[in-house]
């Protein structure tokens, strides 16, 4: 995150988003502080201040103490007012959809889970998606904004398409488009992964690192990294499909059209299959009851995982991974063992520990997620 501001060739709103970003970074502080960081002349500060308490994104929160004393009044600590802009966090996949309102300050309001039918078509789909989040919008009793979507699978970002299902035979689905036409909000659109991990740089573990792995665990493994303070793209997609890695060769196929793929013997859906469980609520149950199968197989999930990370930090030795996603929520300790056998099995790591870390967003990650991408692009970093 670039915290830097112009005192001439910047417009009023960019100062503005910059001095937003500023305050989510590091938390309430003076104007002179915030004058320092930016490199923004006092008088810019006051001005851009006073009119963003004039509009409710930030509020004075009293006297704040800064380390040296100083000579005359005492500085007004200056924070983010969390409610006075409200968006609608979307998480999609096949198999349902996972909305709520999350706030300035990544809070979230009014989750709402909805099973999507089997039997879907594509257009049944897009028109169900399109249904759905603008009777949630209808419901709340806020304003909302802007429309962050979060999608399970490769996504197009430039033309805001999921690229094509072979498991279903779908083609491209040009749901961003589709979902304007419906919908008379700003949309924000990318892989749910490089979301969440947007969102850990915005409010979570990731928040004062400029390098960074986030690590999802659920329905499909997915990582994505933040280096230098900015969320790594890289191609059509983004990147970040870590499921699709080779952990065995010559193994099981995966839909990908590959072998051997992470997500064939570690995701929620292995496990699934693997414990002969009707869904991963079963799978979570049979842990919480200390079945020593499901624990074991569980375990042995993030024993895989590792090995392909490890492989991973050899050619990029980041210094902090944040592991997220349904399985965390295992009752098993999951981010210890994938730490353990990362920090053995990397050469590298074991020059230099890695810092593997446990998300603290909860288990709405998904949705504060996606919603970080419509406050991330819509307020904190605007374009003008």
């Amino acid at each position: 995150m670039v915290l830097k501001g112009q005192n001439t060739a910047r417009t009023k709103q960019l100062n503005q988003s910059l001095v937003l970003r500023v305050l989510l970074q590091n938390g309430p502080m003076s104007r002179q502080k915030i004058a320092e960081i930016t490199q923004l002349t006092p008088a810019t500060i006051t001005y851009i201040t006073a009119e963003l308490i004039q509009e409710g994104f930030i509020i004075e929160r009293g006297d704040v103490q800064e380390g040296t004393k100083r000579v005359g009044r005492k500085s007004i600590a200056l924070d983010l007012q969390g409610d006075a802009y409200w968006t609608v966090g979307v998480h999609i996949s096949m198999e349902t959809i996972r909305v709520g309102l999350v706030n300035l300050k990544g809070e979230t309001r009014n989750i709402q889970v909805v099973p999507v039918p089997a039997d879907f078509n594509l257009e049944e789909y897009l028109e169900f998606v399109a249904r759905r989040i603008s009777e949630y919008i209808n419901a709340q009793e806020v304003d909302v904004a802007s429309i962050g979507i979060g999608s399970l699978g490769a996504v197009d970002l430039k033309e805001g398409k999921l690229l094509g299902n072979d498991i279903i035979g779908w083609p491209d689905v040009p749901i961003v488009q589709y979902l304007k036409q419906k919908l008379k909000l700003p949309i924000y659109f990318d892989n749910n992964v490089s979301a969440l991990t947007l969102a850990e740089k915005m409010f979570g573990q990731g928040k004062q690192v400029a390098d960074f792995m986030c690590l999802y665990l659920g329905y499909r493994i997915g990582a994505s990294l933040v280096l230098k303070s900015e969320l790594y793209r890289s191609g059509l997609t983004g990147a970040g499909e870590f499921g699709h890695m080779t952990y065995l060769p010559d193994g099981k196929p995966c839909w990908c059209g590959s072998s051997g793929c992470l997500n064939q013997y570690a995701s929620e859906q292995a496990i699934v299959e693997e414990l002969q469980a009707q869904d991963i609520q079963e799978v979570l149950q049979r842990v919480a009851n200390q079945e020593g199968k499901a624990r074991r197989v569980v375990e042995k999930a993030a024993e895989r995982i590792a090995v392909v990370l490890a492989s991973f930090v050899n050619m990029v030795h980041l210094k902090k991974i944040v592991v997220s996603g349904p399985l965390t929520l295992a009752g098993v300790d999951l981010t210890s063992i994938i730490k353990q056998e990362v920090n053995e099995r990397s050469f590298l790591a074991r020059k230099e520990e890695v810092e593997v870390i446990s998300s603290e967003l909860g288990e709405y990650v998904e949705i504060i997620g996606a919603g970080s991408l419509a406050l991330w692009y819509s307020v904190y970093q605007k374009q003008v």
